[in-house]
């Protein structure tokens, strides 16, 4: 299922992962003009938590608030950004929080307007599941998304991910209640996926 090849390599409270095109690591406070600009993009924003009105000083504290962080640390939040090897871009991120019970995982991802529909985010979040699984030795990893957000759930379903849940108007969002998908995987499917 996923054949690219991961490298895992740890460095103080970083994770660096790197795929075929990607390298993976912790955020840090040289991504913030990047992470700024596509995090303000109207259409990346639109099915995502915060609204496209963030400035320089908000990203800032965010960013120094989170590198700081050991990835995988239970009931945090770590931010981990995409950078395209070919001209060192930073292009996207996810966030991943394992929770208190050190068993399971929640995962979300933005990714550049400019980047989007050539495999990048399959190939970065692909990595991180492998990751939690083989390294952090989790359980099951699970995501929710907006039940309009064709592309994440496309990408959910490609990542070996099952439909779990389907909430209804359970989240007010952007001024008014939002439905949304639950998908989540086991370790132990993941692994058969990918054998």
């Amino acid at each position: 299922m996923f054949k690219t090849e991961k490298k895992f390599k740890e460095t103080e409270n970083q994770v660096l992962l790197e795929t075929e095109r990607l390298i993976l690591r912790n955020i840090d406070l040289k991504d913030l003009d990047t992470f700024l600009e596509y995090r303000n993009d109207p259409t990346v924003a639109k099915y995502q938590s915060w609204e496209p009105t963030l400035n320089r000083m908000q990203v800032s504290d965010f960013i120094k608030n989170l590198q700081a962080q050991k990835i995988g640390e239970p009931g945090k939040w770590n931010q981990i950004v995409w950078i395209l090897k070919k001209n060192m871009v930073h292009i996207g991120d996810c966030a991943l929080k394992v929770q208190e019970d050190n068993m399971q995982a929640e995962l979300g991802f933005t990714l550049s307007r400019n980047y989007q529909g050539k495999g990048y985010a399959y190939e970065a979040m692909g990595a991180l599941i492998n990751y939690v699984f083989e390294k952090l030795n989790l359980h099951r990893i699970f995501s929710t998304t907006d039940c309009k957000n064709s592309s994440a759930i496309k990408l959910l379903k490609n990542l070996g991910m099952r439909k779990e849940g389907h909430f209804i108007e359970n989240i007010f969002f952007k001024g008014a209640w939002g439905n949304e998908f639950l998908f989540a995987i086991l370790q132990k499917e993941w692994q058969k996926n990918r054998a």
